[in-house]
């Protein structure tokens, strides 16, 4: 899986790309191919180091992600593998695969890929 990280606050020059291992779905939890990420004034704040609610580097930002569903972990029943979906992640949404709770995953509509 790839991640955009920030190494350090700055400018845009500081996003890094990086190669991280494949999250698993876990019980109660739906694993999406990411197709599209949210990027805010938030998360550029976040990169600048403004935003007072983020993680001390390094961090994934990004809040909020759209996809498929490749997999859903055991007790999972609003979502199936191959339906489009939404999910709010707060921060860590800057990635190619974002596992989360069931919770926060929603259906799109089937046009919404």
């Amino acid at each position: 899986m790839r991640q955009v990280c920030i190494l350090r606050h700055g400018p845009p020059e500081v996003l890094t790309l990086q190669g991280v291992p494949d999250p698993c779905a876990a019980p109660g939890t739906v694993r999406i191919a990411v197709h599209a990420i949210g990027v805010n004034f938030a998360d550029v704040l976040a990169r600048q180091g403004l935003y007072p609610d983020c993680p001390k580097p390094p961090v994934v930002i990004g809040y909020e992600v759209a996809g498929v569903v490749e997999a859903v972990g055991e007790g999972v029943s609003t979502v199936m593998p191959a339906q489009p979906v939404l999910a709010l992640t707060r921060f860590g949404g800057m990635l190619s695969v974002w596992l989360c709770q069931c919770s926060r995953c929603f259906l799109c509509r089937q046009g919404c890929r």
